[in-house]
């Protein structure tokens, strides 16, 4: 592990006082290891994942047969995302087994899988960018996730219209009393919402497909030379929902956060466009046609709202207002409605 991610373990493990590393470790070599690897000979080792996230400690179990993931997270997963995911995209979702509890921590075992996370790829790239070719190649392998799989919306119906209408208007509610640093964006968030609720009808018309809800970075490992998606992982809590529901999450592609807030990468527009054009004919291929990009903007749109004014409310700090510029500028229809301080 790096220095962050040695930061990263340090902070999962600082509420926790009884635990560490290495009880965890034994913990795998006495509990996991008999369970799993029952008939091993050979030697049996445990060391951490070079990789890790706030919210769990990954270690690795290694013997002759092979390699698995031993994760100890302080929530519950819903393994029916995974499951479905699995069924969904083959073998780039390795299937999660609940191990039961260990001191209070949820332990999950999955095979081990080859790839780096894009982000760390990514930060350790001269001047964090990477080869034009090497981000198509995971841009395009995205588009073809996010499709996987679709099918039409049957359920349109006036409920599901004015279900839509009500959350847009509880976001529009919480922008208005919300004080912003960026008083503009409480314009800005107005003036989506407004566009929105003129066309719900456009986005209650889009085919859905099983949607991650953090299909941020740091979830997908790629082959480092190529871009190529060798996994995509933590699917806990994925839904069927329209397509376009977590396209807010590809901008991760198209730009990064700065100081002073988001800013596109020179390449943005190449990327964006390559993006859409494989989402549609991704859908086309498998009988959904009709479909639009500005279709797509608006279900992303929501998306944005959905996710970035929740996380605004819990963190409540300047990146999360940035974040949420940075996401709504990216929409083709939100040029004339970007105001400024």
């Amino acid at each position: 592990m790096d220095d962050y991610q040695r930061l990263v373990v340090a902070q999962f493990f600082e509420p926790l006082p009884n635990l560490s590393q290495r009880s965890c470790h034994e913990f795998v070599l006495q509990n996991i290891a008999p369970a799993l690897i029952p008939n091993a000979t050979d030697k049996i080792d445990v060391e951490p994942s070079p990789f890790q996230g706030s919210m769990s400690y990954t270690a690795i179990l290694h013997s002759q047969s092979g390699r698995i993931v031993v994760q100890f997270r302080r929530d519950k997963q819903d393994l029916f995302g995974v499951t479905e995911a699995s069924r969904v995209h083959g073998p780039i979702v390795p299937l999660v087994t609940y191990q039961g509890m260990y001191e209070g921590l949820f332990v999950y075992t999955s095979p081990y899988v080859e790839g780096i996370p894009y982000i760390s790829v990514l930060m350790s790239s001269r001047d964090f960018q990477l080869p034009f070719h090497t981000k198509v190649a995971t841009v395009l392998d995205l588009a073809d996730l996010v499709t996987r799989g679709a099918r039409a919306n049957t359920t349109i119906s006036d409920v599901i219209i004015s279900e839509l209408a009500s959350s847009l208007l509880k976001i529009h509610h919480t922008a208005d009393t919300y004080a912003f640093r960026n008083m503009a964006l409480r314009s800005s968030i107005s003036a989506c919402i407004s566009k929105l609720l003129t066309q719900l009808s456009d986005v209650a018309a889009l085919p859905v497909a099983l949607t991650h809800q953090d299909l941020a970075p740091f979830n997908y490992l790629i082959e480092e030379s190529t871009g190529c998606i060798q996994a995509v992982l933590d699917w806990d809590g994925a839904l069927y929902l329209p397509i376009g529901s977590n396209f807010h999450f590809m901008d991760n592609l198209f730009g990064f956060m700065t100081p002073s807030g988001w800013q596109d990468t020179e390449d943005r527009q190449e990327l964006e466009t390559a993006f859409y054009d494989r989402v549609l004919a991704s859908l086309a291929a498998q009988g959904i046609k009709g479909v639009t990009k500005e279709q797509l903007e608006l279900q992303k749109a929501i998306g944005i709202l959905l996710y970035d004014v929740e996380r605004l409310l819990k963190s409540k700090d300047e990146r999360a207002e940035h974040y949420i510029r940075g996401h709504l500028q990216g929409l083709s229809f939100m040029d004339e409605f970007m105001f400024s301080n």
